[in-house]
């Protein structure tokens, strides 16, 4: 996804929409806001301690923004917007909670606990409530009367500093610890009521525009944390899962990959962080790398996440000079271990010795530093995989679409031409007929959609009703035990009900409905252009455009959204309290009925979100389809007068410009060098 192909693309549909219809210049906008907001994320997560915000420091070149060594007391996700859409490239803005938010955090299950009102989920309620009461009362005694005012604002910080930042998302003392607290530290003056913070940057040296985002760790002990980074990975297009070498892969992060793997949009890394903490080197470092391997496999089956090592320590000293904790023997022995560094450690060097002036042993180490951290390594990683993933997708879309109507309005401008060398009198075209036609033909498509829609919601009608006979039996299954032993009665310890198969047989059943919609929606946009082609055919002195097939790829490489799958179910892995609550006759029929509704209503939220996404693909086909069309017929030969021959040779000069621009873009097109080589 080459930043630079983006921006041409922007260029030329601007272009393209100064010389379009209304109909299609509506379309082409469409098109243009899509570019310019085309903008990867990249949510960076992992346990408390792993390292992230240094880790991300080095990842971005922006070395020591990030405070990495205080114990981050707060809820904040962080957003660092690096060539942002607005053009904005410094300053940053930080978003206040107001009561609305704080109610909703502390209200989060509480249907469930109202059902079902244990002591001990009794006591995590209390937990969030105590929690986020004491967050309200730091934040009044930091802010004083300003406290309530600013509740559900923002502040817009034109320049920004890390002690700034520090004063939005670093803890600082607690001003309830009276013995231990400064009075005149403003570090975490806003902390408490700060939900999330935007920062703005330049480009920096990413190819084209994204978002990096450092996520609260998931196993923080304050409990509505973990919500919020969960929440937040579904606006992510790709992850970085942070291990650290001294606990990889622990429970914790098992449990997190189990939730990426679910999500099935988002791409993933691994990085094993803090490799020169390890005691045996390189050695150690790959039994570390093999071990979670090994345990991703058994964990997620047919596993093909990659996965990376390095140092967020080394790669902090290649970019401060700073050599605290940095032994430079176990720099040059991890690149001895890993020949590929040790390659680009070398031709690097090479380079530095061709700069002006001569290379100091400071320059060498700290580029050896950066290249065994392995964060010039991740940064590759993730650019090309987002090249090659849904946003290179995005993009090679937006190209389709451009270069349909280019060629379009090509082929268009050389027959208008062509018609006009050959007669000084020129075949007048009825303008009443041009609107009878496409009249017609949007009724046509009209009706179509509504047979589509139609169709579409007998389909997943069908799968409600088959959804939620699968979560009715499944469950029972479950929760009844294969022997009617219910796991919820048994003696001693925690119960933890694996309701994985069911979730697996809900994202087939859902694949299976939509691949279904898919073809017959396929078949149904078929018919449309063949029956609108044959319209524009019984048209007198119709010339048939090499463009006028419908662009289908948008149905074509439709995949339902599964993410709903990855809500859990409050009594999943907590149950074992139910047989302290009511009756052991009741406790079973009760936590059926319950998780059964559950999995229903996540049952209705992938069904319906299959049909919105399939519904709006359907709509970009079809009005792309329209513009396409309505310029056809917009474009019909007119009269032959000698002054429109002079227009007619200037609009094909123009089409074919850019029409062998967008050729640039994306590889020569044959199909437009034969148009100008014919015209010619």
């Amino acid at each position: 996804m080459s930043e630079a192909n983006r921006k041409e693309l922007i260029r030329i549909a601007a272009d393209m929409n100064e010389i379009s219809n209304d109909e299609t210049r509506q379309f082409i906008s469409r098109i243009q806001d899509d570019l310019s907001n085309l903008k990867p994320s990249i949510a960076f997560v992992g346990q408390i301690k792993a390292g992230k915000s240094r880790l991300i420091n080095g990842f971005t070149g922006q070395a020591e923004f990030l405070p990495s060594d205080v114990n981050p007391w707060t809820t904040v996700i962080t957003d660092m917007h690096f060539g942002h859409p607005s053009g904005r490239t410094d300053g940053a803005e930080f978003h206040f909670f107001d009561n609305r938010q704080w109610q909703a955090l502390i209200a989060e299950g509480e249907e469930l606990r109202n059902m079902f009102p244990d002591d001990e989920d009794s006591y995590q309620r209390e937990m969030i409530e105590e929690q986020v009461e004491a967050m309200k009362t730091r934040a009044r005694l930091r802010l004083g009367d300003s406290y309530e005012h600013l509740l559900g604002q923002h502040h817009d910080l034109e320049d920004l500093t890390t002690d700034d930042l520090a004063r939005y998302v670093c803890a600082g003392d607690d001003p309830t610890d009276t013995d231990n607290h400064d009075p005149g530290s403003d570090r975490g003056l806003y902390s408490d009521i700060t939900r999330k913070a935007e920062v703005y940057f330049d480009i920096g040296h990413f190819p084209f525009p994204l978002t990096v985002t450092d996520t609260p760790g998931v196993n923080d002990p304050l409990l509505i944390r973990e919500e919020i980074s969960r929440q937040y990975l579904k606006e992510s297009d790709f992850f970085v899962v942070v291990l650290s070498a001294h606990q990889a892969l622990s429970r914790a992060d098992l449990k997190l990959f189990r939730l990426m793997q679910a999500l099935e949009l988002g791409q993933i890394v691994v990085f094993i962080n803090r490799v020169d903490e390890l005691g045996g080197g390189a050695e150690d470092g790959h039994k570390v790398k093999a071990d979670v391997l090994d345990g991703l496999q058994k964990a997620l089956g047919n596993s093909d996440i990659d996965v990376l090592m390095g140092s967020a320590q080394w790669a902090h000293f290649a970019l401060t000079g700073d050599e605290s904790g940095v032994n430079h023997d176990d720099v040059l022995a991890w690149l001895r271990a890993h020949p590929e560094q040790m390659q680009q450690y070398l031709d690097g060097v090479q380079e530095i010795k061709q700069g002006p002036g001569p290379i100091s042993r400071e320059a060498v180490l700290r580029y050896a530093a950066m290249v065994a951290s392995g964060l010039p390594d991740l940064r590759r990683h993730v650019t090309s995989a987002l090249i090659e993933g849904p946003r290179g997708a995005q993009m090679r879309m937006a190209w389709q679409h451009l270069n349909s109507f280019a060629q379009g309005e090509l082929e268009r401008s050389k027959v208008r031409l062509s018609a006009l060398q050959d007669s000084t009198e020129g075949t007048a075209v009825n303008a009443d007929e041009n609107d009878q036609t496409l009249t017609s033909l949007r009724s046509l498509v009209a009706e179509k959609t509504a047979e589509i829609t139609k169709d579409m919601d007998d389909v997943l009608a069908n799968l409600r009703g088959v959804m939620d006979d699968t979560v009715a039996e499944a469950v029972t299954l479950v929760v009844r035990g294969p022997n009617g032993q219910s796991p919820l009665l048994a003696k001693g310890g925690e119960t933890e009900l694996n309701f994985t198969p069911l979730r697996d047989r809900m994202r087939e059943l859902v694949q299976g409905a939509t691949q279904v919609v898919r073809q017959r929606m396929l078949s149904e946009l078929y018919a449309i252009d063949m029956q609108s082609n044959a319209a524009l055919r019984a048209l007198p002195g119709w010339h048939d455009p090499v463009d006028s097939r419908m662009n289908t790829s948008a149905v074509r490489w439709f995949r339902p959204d599964a993410s709903a799958l990855t809500r859990g179910i409050t009594v999943e892995l907590r149950v074992s309290w139910l047989s302290r609550l009511i009756s052991r006759k009741s406790v079973v029929s009760r936590a059926e009925r319950m998780i059964v509704q559950e999995f229903e209503m996540i049952g209705d939220d992938l069904v319906d979100t299959a049909r919105n996404d399939m519904l709006e693909r359907l709509t970009t086909v079809l009005d792309h389809y329209m513009a396409l069309l309505a310029g056809h017929l917009e474009n019909r030969t007119g009269t032959g007068e000698t002054c429109e021959r002079t227009q007619a040779q200037a609009d094909f000069d123009r089409a074919r410009r850019i029409a062998d621009e967008l050729a640039t873009i994306y590889g020569s097109d044959s199909e437009t060098e034969r148009q100008a080589e014919a015209a010619e």
